[in-house]
């Protein structure tokens, strides 16, 4: 479990964040990877705000594993560090890769949002290089979810299907929930193109299949999809990987997030998703913003 306090600045928002990651009840091995990063140089907090990171591996020989826990590491050092790096090369992103901005546009985020980018082509490109040097890691691959906080803005930037929701709680009534991703998935492609219906989704054949991930073989350079938008005191963000979100409806996850401490939160959810079954590995973080 992983758990930091700590302050936004100038608006004086403060956060209060949370990780945990589990094996899950079938799996005989974890290969999802969390990190929170909150520099300590006050300096590059105001420039580039804190980082928190989730990522969900895929491949054999315990490739999964190593292609999250590469990944983080990767994003987390092109996103925070100037200077050059090889793995950026030239690549370019594809058309398809969305940014939108949920409150307008804010400038400051400008510089958030390309260093993110950055990152993550890096990491699709440091697991490709792994992957050919390495037989056992071919077509290893990794979903990644990445939040940014900076003052009271916030930046998602995404990969596969790992996600990240924002749970709002409301005088009188429920918390309202909002997902701020949505999945790389070839059972998200067909909803969306009206080829099977929302009741179908559940139960598709496609449900697992991932359209976009950092690494994997083939031969394209998958972006990140982003979003920014504003987060105000007594809001809470989830990034979570399919572990965890598939195992649980939103009222459950909704409820446990705006009802218990960060820390607290993580494990309540965590053992929901094994009750629920537990068929794959579980992770979460969570935070609250609060004065």
């Amino acid at each position: 479990m992983h758990q930091h306090n700590s302050s936004t600045g100038e608006m004086e928002l403060r956060i209060s964040a949370a990780g945990c990651t589990d094996t899950g009840r079938v799996r005989e091995r974890n290969e999802d990877t969390i990190a929170l990063y909150e520099p300590p140089d006050k300096t590059r907090v105001a420039q580039l705000g804190k980082l928190y990171l989730l990522a969900d591996g895929a491949g054999g020989h315990a490739a999964g594993e190593v292609a999250s826990r590469e990944a983080v590491e990767t994003i987390a050092a092109v996103y925070y560090h100037q200077g050059n790096f090889p793995e950026l090369g030239g690549e370019k992103f594809h058309s398809q890769d969305l940014l939108q901005h949920l409150d307008g546009h804010f400038i400051d985020l400008d510089a958030p949002i390309v260093r993110l980018r950055q990152a993550f082509l890096a990491a699709h490109t440091r697991l490709r290089k792994l992957a050919a040097l390495k037989p056992q890691y071919a077509g290893m691959a990794t979903t990644c979810v990445a939040a940014v906080v900076k003052n009271d803005r916030l930046v998602i930037a995404h990969i596969g299907d790992s996600r990240s929701y924002l749970i709002r709680s409301l005088p009188g009534s429920p918390p309202s929930m909002t997902c701020l991703t949505t999945d790389h998935s070839m059972v998200t492609a067909l909803l969306r193109a009206g080829i099977i219906s929302p009741e179908k989704v559940h139960t598709s054949p496609s449900r697992h299949m991932l359209i976009r991930m950092l690494g994997g073989g083939e031969d394209d350079t998958p972006g990140p999809d982003v979003t920014t938008c504003l987060v105000h005191a007594g809001d809470h963000l989830l990034l979570c990987c399919d572990g965890l979100w598939s195992k649980l409806t939103d009222e459950q996850i909704a409820t446990v997030v705006s009802r218990n401490s960060p820390q607290a939160a993580c494990g309540q959810l965590v053992h929901l998703a094994n009750e629920a079954g537990g068929e794959d590995n579980i992770s979460a973080v969570v935070l609250s913003f609060h004065r």
